[in-house]
């Protein structure tokens, strides 16, 4: 869901070695670095929940995108849901931002030379216990932008423009399904 949204593959600009491993365990997370939904925060914090036991399974995530999906059929009666205003509130604060004119489907960045993104076996002694990132959702207040962002993702925003919606995109996603 980070790279829907965001157009970059998670912690694209470090290496993924054991550093990067033990900074997850310790609750790293990838920002954004645009207004996301709550909504959707709220189902990218499950899926990335320190405990699998507490992830979402694949037909639960589906399901809470049907939903999504249902609910922006709603857009033609005009209904307003949660989701929706959710939404247009993101797409306010997004269109408000100096940096708004490049599509985030366009957004050019650079793989860290030791970025791996396919399966390997990574044997690790001693690792730390693993545990989520409650402080990040927290300290950002309804995950809006901050200043602050983590150590793997620094990207420089004054850089980068956005002209289209958040919104645009994710219902895009979901309707592709």
């Amino acid at each position: 869901m980070y790279e829907v949204i965001s157009g970059l593959p998670p912690y694209h600009d470090v290496s993924h070695d054991k550093n990067l491993a033990i900074k997850i365990c310790q609750g790293l997370r990838p920002r954004f670095n645009i207004k996301v939904p709550q909504l959707i925060v709220n189902l990218i914090k499950r899926c990335l929940d320190a405990n699998p036991l507490n992830r979402p399974t694949a037909n639960e995530v589906k399901k809470v995108l049907g939903q999504w999906q249902k609910e922006s059929l709603k857009l033609e009666y005009k209904q307003d849901t949660e989701l929706q205003k959710e939404i247009r509130e993101a797409e306010e604060i997004n269109n408000n931002l100096p940096t708004s004119s490049i599509p985030l489907t366009n957004l050019s960045y650079e793989t860290h030379s030791e970025a791996v993104y396919t399966s390997r076996l990574l044997n690790f002694n001693n690792l730390p216990e693993l545990k989520n990132s409650d402080d990040y959702y927290d300290e950002q207040n309804d995950n809006i932008i901050s200043e602050k962002f983590s150590e793997s993702l620094q990207i420089d925003i004054s850089q980068l423009t956005i002209k289209d919606n958040v919104g645009t995109y994710i219902f895009q996603f979901i309707l592709k399904k």
